[in-house]
């Protein structure tokens, strides 16, 4: 989405409002999702902003830490560049710690965040991709595909979500969506194949898929036993 207009004096790119649409879409997804659970809805959704704040303001501003020299000679590009994947990175890092303290400081149910977390992301998604089909109009397929992959996930999730109270259930879905980013990620345009045929963002996801099948054979299912307990 290179495409951008005008309002008044400011300048919008169209890429960057999908992304407030997407993300406003998608606390609706999760405001809807809470619905029944009204105890913690405002704490959780107030959860998220924040962290949400939090991992674009360190995204932001890393870029002061990885290109201090430039941004000291010249100050005024902080306002036009970022952190880049190095800034990313380090704001997963910032917001892990930053909900893994809160949620233990105010005692939130960790279900009840990590199923906003994955509604969220996933309508989020799945409203950007879809917004990035109507106004950019190219790698069709890999943008429908991702619509579709979103869609799945989130009907799952809403039949599910009633035996998802233990993280140890969440291990299979997580690891069945990262397979299927690799798989989608052959669709990518220019895509660099860095080793077996496997561009670094689809060793990344495989890499991680491989990690919550580990998990999920060592953690001790409900009502039965590990696979080293039962031999």
């Amino acid at each position: 989405m290179s495409d951008a207009f005008q309002i008044g004096p400011f300048l919008l790119k169209m890429s960057m409002l999908a992304v407030v649409v997407s993300l406003s879409l998608g606390f609706v997804a999760i405001s809807a999702q809470l619905t029944h659970s009204r105890e913690w809805k405002s704490a959780v959704i107030e959860l998220l902003s924040h962290a949400l704040v939090l991992a674009f303001l360190v995204w932001k501003f890393s870029y002061i830490l990885f290109d201090f020299s430039k941004a000291l000679e010249n100050p005024s590009s902080i306002l036009y560049f970022s952190g880049g994947e190095n800034g990313t990175m380090l704001a997963v890092v910032v917001v892990v710690v930053y909900l893994t303290k809160t949620v233990r400081k105010k005692a939130i149910p960790v279900y009840f965040v990590a199923l906003a977390m994955a509604t969220g992301f996933l309508a989020a998604t799945g409203v950007y991709q879809l917004l990035t089909v109507v106004f950019e109009q190219s790698s069709m397929w890999y943008h429908v595909q991702q619509i579709a992959i979103c869609t799945c996930f989130l009907w799952w999730l809403q039949r599910a979500k009633e035996g998802l109270i233990h993280l140890a259930a969440w291990l299979a879905p997580v690891m069945w969506f990262a397979i299927s980013q690799v798989y989608v990620h052959f669709f990518v345009p220019n895509r660099e194949a860095m080793f077996a045929g496997l561009s670094s963002s689809q060793l990344m996801y495989y890499a991680f898929a491989l990690l919550l099948l580990f998990l999920s054979r060592r953690v001790k299912p409900i009502g039965g036993a590990t696979d080293e307990e039962a031999s």
